[in-house]
Parts: C-alpha cells; structure tokens; sequence
C-alpha cells in the first residue's frame, strides 16, 4: 500500500494531542486501535514517515510502538520490507478461542467468588453500556463497551495471571469478535449469551458463571472460523472476455506452431 492510499484510509484521525500520559503509551494505543478497527487494513504497509506524520510524533516513539504491536501480533516486520499490519489467520484464530474459553469462564468463575460489591457495580454498568449500544445497532460502541466489561471482569477475579496472559490477545480478540458479529445470526444469539453470563454472576453461581461464559466463547468461535472457510471457499473472480479472447488467441498461436513445427520435423 503506497503513501497517498495510506492517507487517504486514515487521515489525520491519528493526530496525538499531548496528554498527561505517557506518549509512548498514546503512541501505541492510537495505532492498535486504528489496526483492529480496520482503519490501517490486513497487509497494509506501515510506513514510519508517514505515520509519524499522522501522529505528529518522532520516528523514535513510532518504532517503539511498532515493536511493542510486533508483540502483540498486531504487526509483522520483515527485513527489508519493514513492518506491515499482520494478517490473522484461521489457525491463530483457533487457538486464541482455545485460550479464551478456558480463561474467560475462569475469570468468571472467580469473579462470582472473589469480587467485591464494588467489583460488581462497575461489570453491571460496562454491561448495560454494551447492551444500549448493541441496541441500537452500534456495533463498533459495543465493541469497545465489552472491552470494559472483561476489564471489569478480570479486575474482579483477582488473578492476575489471567489479565497478563490475556493481553497480548486483546487486539486480536477485538478484531475476531467484529468477524464473529458480522456474521449472520450471530448478534442476537452473542447478546442473549452474555446477559446468560451476567444472570450467572448475579446470582452468584460459580459453576454456571463457568458453563455460560465458556459456551459463549466456544459459539463465537464457530461463527468467526466459519467466516475463515467462507473466505477460503469463495470463489475466483470470472475471467473478463476480454482476458478471455487473449487467452484464446494464445492457446491459438501455440497450436498453429506445434503443427507448424510437426511439418518441419516431416519434411526433414
């Protein structure tokens, strides 16, 4: 992907204005949201004037950023290419479902046990601002309001490990669960699931807190791999016609010199 088509995707959308956090931090947030949500697409070059540019940062904290993405499997760099948005494909896929359904209906389990009122108070906001937004069609607003409600969930745990080992994922589990959602009956079926998961936890059932929370994941899965076959099987673009009559004209020439050079080799 060349510079112009890069601008023209993103814009200026990237632009940092100085914060009280660190800029790093910023850096890197700005462009691992702007890969999962599709604005830097799949396979795209990652140019480093360009995106310090968009950024309005140094060429210094761009690579860093980059690095910390390469990390997280958000970004590939290869030598003398640079770095490019990496690809997800099925086989990564499954086995981040794989670790999802066993740690998400942990983390829930745990929660029922260990969080505290608080704890509580703070999942059932994040989960009634991902209900409105799925509500009212806002998918991309659900997405990141889910977000906030395994922040919650994890915070509630009180396992660390399960957040740390999770976290290098989140962009990729961000980008499956568009792919999952995006495919037909999944909205409706994913929002009964998790207010299956909420019902378990309030009413503090740790065994169903596991079961629905690990039923929910195991259903994405189906829907977001099924999306990877259909791409696989789609079929190829038709030939043009007029791809097809140069096709034709060539399988023509070939054959006229295959007689042509049989003649010769009689004559000799």
């Amino acid at each position: 992907m060349n510079v112009d088509t890069l601008n023209n995707i993103v814009g200026h959308s990237l632009l940092i204005t100085r914060k009280p956090v660190p800029l790093r931090n910023e850096v890197i947030e700005r462009l691992r949201s702007a890969i999962c949500k599709q604005l830097l697409p799949q396979g795209s070059r990652l140019i480093e004037r360009q995106l310090c540019e968009m950024l309005g940062v140094s060429r210094t904290l761009v690579r860093e950023a980059l690095r910390q993405l390469e990390a997280e499997g958000l970004v590939t760099i290869m030598p003398n290419r640079g770095p490019s948005v990496a690809v997800l494909d099925r086989e990564t896929a499954k086995g981040i479902y794989e670790v999802r359904a066993v740690l998400e209906a942990l983390a829930a389990e745990l929660f029922v046990e260990r969080a505290t009122e608080e704890d509580r108070q703070r999942l059932q906001v994040a989960f009634a601002a991902g209900k409105r937004a799925f509500e009212r069609g806002d998918i991309a607003g659900s997405l990141d309001e889910w977000v906030r409600f395994y922040d919650a969930l994890f915070a509630g745990a009180r396992n660390e490990s399960i957040a740390v080992t999770l976290w290098p994922l989140m962009g990729r589990i961000y980008m499956l669960r568009a792919r999952s959602l995006s495919m037909p009956d999944r909205r409706a079926a994913s929002m009964k699931e998790m207010e299956a998961i909420m019902e378990a936890i309030l009413c503090r059932d740790p065994a169903r807190a596991w079961e629905t929370s690990r039923r929910h994941v195991r259903n994405a899965a189906v829907y977001a791999l099924k999306s990877f076959d259909q791409e696989t099987l789609r079929p190829a673009k038709p030939t043009s016609g007029r791809a097809r009559g140069t096709a034709k004209v060539k399988a023509g020439g070939e054959k006229r010199a295959r007689k042509n050079g049989k003649d010769a080799g009689s004559a000799s």
